[in-house]
């Protein structure tokens, strides 16, 4: 769980893409799923913000740390000085006083500070996973939104294929008088409106990609070629299996425990107002007519021992700050069970969408099936002289229609995938089990206490 330093480094770097972002050339870059997500994690200016919570949650602990050590100070002052007791001295006075103290107890202030601020710092290492798991999921699904564009492209450029190809052929059979004009002016017009679709569709492609060169901090203009293509790979995991994975792995659930300590520690530590404390320290303390003599023998001392202080009574300060840590002990305590359920309804909400994408595909599959047969069906009758060129258009159309429904489902459920791979979360950096257990051990002390 050591907060680790290279991210201080990746801050430099992240800061200096996101503000260089756009001044780039131009440039064709082929690109996979996997290389969008670590270009993502390197580029992306959220990791870089949950970075700095890190960084900065590190060093409150180094500092709730230190504050249990000694210290050490020294003042000096240097005045003119005049009058009868002076009248033997020079017109100036010097006196300086070194003081090391160390507390020796504090009531349990500064020890439940070290425990809220170690349990801040586990959660905000949690929350740069969890930061990293939503970057991913963002990631993937604009990548298979440029999949599911490019190919659309491609089942309209079949389509414009096919429609010159049969326009084409109607104008031989008009020529030798077997079709009549309609049949020539109504595949033109087919014609026509399947390069206006695929000039839609080209635009389309062209915006996702857009989208996605700017999450993975590319510029908009970067010709982006993805190398993937649109897959149904089955998913195996039951619902049951998910949602008990999810409460094993989520950051942010174990994020939620961790705050709950956190506060509870805070809570502790505001207690040390009803306690006394007790410090050692030691003073020495010379005077003289320069920066650092002690020719002034009266304010020549030393001086060490402990000083124990109590305030009997603060007019029930500590009582306010006491009820105000408890407070925010109970809204910890309701933003865990509120995030349990998030995360349960979440995970279900993932793995239905999933199965109905799933289903949908097949569906679709055999649609597109009967689509192509009974287009060439159409085909052949039109050839044939005994099919009229609407059946044929109308049979093209539901075969671009159901080829478009076939990609709309198998990037569905890709990105309903994604959605439960991060409702699971699924582990991009940081392995959550130490975690997991060290919350289980507190909790087990916890019990016994």
């Amino acid at each position: 769980m050591k907060f680790r330093r290279k991210y201080a480094k990746a801050a430099v770097m992240t800061f200096m893409l996101c503000s260089a972002w756009g001044t780039a050339s131009a440039e064709s870059l082929d690109m996979t799923l996997e290389d969008g997500v670590q270009m993502a994690l390197e580029r992306n200016c959220d990791i870089e913000e949950s970075a700095a919570d890190l960084d900065n949650a590190y060093w409150a602990l180094r500092e709730a740390r230190r504050k249990t050590g000694p210290t050490l100070s020294w003042n000096m002052d240097a005045d003119a000085v005049g009058g009868k007791a002076y009248r033997n001295w020079g017109h100036k006075y010097f006196s300086n006083q070194g003081m090391v103290t160390m507390p020796i107890y504090s009531g349990g202030r500064l020890q439940n500070n070290i425990k809220a601020a170690q349990m801040s710092l586990s959660g905000a290492e949690l929350t740069l996973e969890r930061t990293r798991q939503g970057i991913r999921d963002v990631v993937a699904k604009e990548y298979y939104d440029i999949l599911r564009c490019r190919s659309q492209v491609e089942v309209y450029e079949e389509s414009v294929s096919n429609l010159k190809a049969h326009l084409d052929n109607v104008n031989s059979k008009y020529e030798a008088g077997t079709v009549a004009m309609a049949d020539v002016l109504s595949s033109e017009v087919s014609l026509a409106q399947g390069k206006q679709k695929l000039v839609s569709a080209a635009n389309d492609y062209k915006v996702a990609v857009a989208i996605f060169n700017k999450e993975i901090g590319l510029p908009a203009e970067t010709e982006t070629r993805a190398l993937d293509n649109l897959t149904y790979q089955p998913f195996k995991r039951e619902l049951t299996d998910c949602e008990a994975y999810a409460l094993l792995h989520r950051p942010d659930l174990f994020q939620k425990e961790y705050a709950l300590l956190s506060n509870k520690a805070a809570m502790e530590a505001a207690k040390a107002g009803y306690r006394p404390t007790v410090d050692a320290g030691a003073t020495r303390s010379i005077a003289g007519d320069g920066p650092f003599k002690s020719n002034l023998d009266s304010s020549d001392s030393w001086m060490a021992g402990i000083t124990v202080k109590w305030n009997i009574f603060d007019n029930q300060v500590t009582q306010a700050q006491v009820k105000q840590k408890a407070a925010a002990v109970r809204r910890a305590e309701a933003e865990l069970r509120d995030q349990l359920s998030d995360v349960k309804l979440e995970v279900r909400n993932a793995y239905t969408n999933l199965r109905a994408a799933e289903e949908n595909i097949h569906i679709m599959a055999e649609v597109v099936g009967k689509a192509e047969e009974d287009y060439s069906i159409e085909e052949a009758r039109y050839l044939a002289g005994v099919g009229t060129n609407l059946e044929l258009m109308d049979a093209q159309n539901k075969l671009v229609e159901a080829k478009g429904g076939y990609i709309n489902a198998l990037y569905s459920y890709n990105r309903h995938k994604s959605s439960l791979e991060k409702a699971m979360g699924v582990k991009v950096e940081l392995d959550v089990e130490p975690y997991r257990q060290a919350l289980e051990e507190k909790n087990v002390k916890g019990d016994k206490k």
